[in-house]
């Protein structure tokens, strides 16, 4: 590497990205700003063993609660991301090298996933692994066993297609009359559709339907559509339940919505936005449908009263869960409901079918 070059860091969480430069001032290449921090790297090696080729960056990162004198470092949101709580979802890394004298936009050296931090009073060291943190099994095609060996809420071979939010009909408006919005792709939309929303100007809107009629939609308020714009229409959650936290103990969330619930929510998970719009998500271990109250497995930042969250159900693999969630369960339950539970030679039963 050329004694001009600089390097380049690139962290990645859901919609956010960070960059950093190893400068004493920001960098501003193209329309990215990389922020200048006291951050480096070690040396990236590539060998036949990827599993020795993790790469260790170390910036700055203060682990006191209260600012120092000289300002928070630079850095600080990345170590922010696992302190006090650990995240629910993987972040990326990015190492680029990039020459001040030359016309050639930044290299790709290095990219991988943050797997471990450690800190001490001035510093986070991160541990970046080139291999993602959920490894791919190979051969996970259909089992020949009595439970249901499908995912749910998910799609492809593997996956019982299930949609746990709420369905959603995009549609172009041909016509706006009052508070009725015909779009030819609400003819063929699911019965049920509770609401509209749409974007003008960068600035969300959403309009509640009151009634519904093959391609035409009557919304309590149709006020700034016109003809050619395109709406989103869509239904209830399908098993989503989204309660307004009253009380927040600990690890335990409670919510009125949650008391009494179709299905039980224990194996589940609850989701929630934060303030800076980070997804955040958390196992469910328990659930109490009298009182409206799920445990749980780790707590995390924005968990309040008055805030919104939003509880899936597990689904247990059973046919007569899979008949609960569906009107026709032998067309989509992957298991073997007639399979024998019991070894018929060790348990000297009879095979005959006499």
């Amino acid at each position: 590497m050329s004694e001009r070059e600089t390097h380049l860091f690139v962290f990645r969480r859901q919609g956010v990205s960070l960059r950093f430069a190893s400068a004493d001032r920001d960098v501003t290449i193209g329309e990215h700003v990389y922020t200048a921090a006291q951050i480096e790297r070690d040396a990236i090696r590539q060998t036949a063993e990827r599993a020795k080729d993790k790469l260790k960056i170390r910036m700055a990162y203060s682990v006191g609660v209260t600012e120092p004198p000289t300002g928070w470092p630079s850095t600080q949101q990345v170590g922010n991301w696992w302190r006090p709580y650990i995240p629910s979802d993987p972040i990326t890394v990015t190492c680029l090298s990039w020459n001040p004298d030359s016309e050639d936009p930044p290299r790709v050296e290095w990219t991988g996933w943050a797997v471990q931090p450690v800190y001490d009073d001035a510093q986070l060291e991160l541990t970046c692994d080139p291999n993602p943190p959920a490894g791919a099994a190979g051969n996970q095609g259909p089992k020949l066993q009595r439970s249901c060996f499908k995912t749910v809420y998910s799609t492809g071979i593997r996956g019982c297609n299930l949609v746990a939010g709420p369905l959603e009909v995009a549609g172009t408006l041909s016509a706006v009359v009052g508070n009725d919005i015909t779009a030819p792709e609400f003819a063929d939309a699911p019965a049920g559709l509770v609401g509209v929303w749409w974007i003008d100007d960068d600035v969300l809107h959403t309009a509640a339907v009151v009634a519904q009629a093959g391609d035409t939609l009557t919304l309590d308020d149709a006020t700034g559509l016109a003809a050619d714009a395109e709406v989103t229409a869509h239904t209830a959650p399908q098993f989503t339940v989204r309660g307004t936290l009253t009380d927040v103990s600990g690890l335990t969330l409670t919510a009125a919505e949650w008391v009494g619930t179709p299905f039980a929510l224990q194996s589940g998970w609850a989701t929630w936005t934060r303030s800076d719009g980070l997804r955040e998500s958390r196992p469910i271990t328990a659930h109490n449908q009298a009182t409206g109250q799920i445990t749980l497995l780790w707590a995390g930042e924005g968990l309040e009263s008055g805030a919104a969250v939003d509880a899936t159900p597990n689904c247990p693999g059973t046919w007569a869960a899979c008949a609960a969630r569906r009107p026709d369960p032998q067309n989509h339950y992957g298991g073997a409901i007639y399979r024998p539970s019991k070894d018929p030679i060790l348990g000297g039963e009879s095979m005959s079918w006499g």
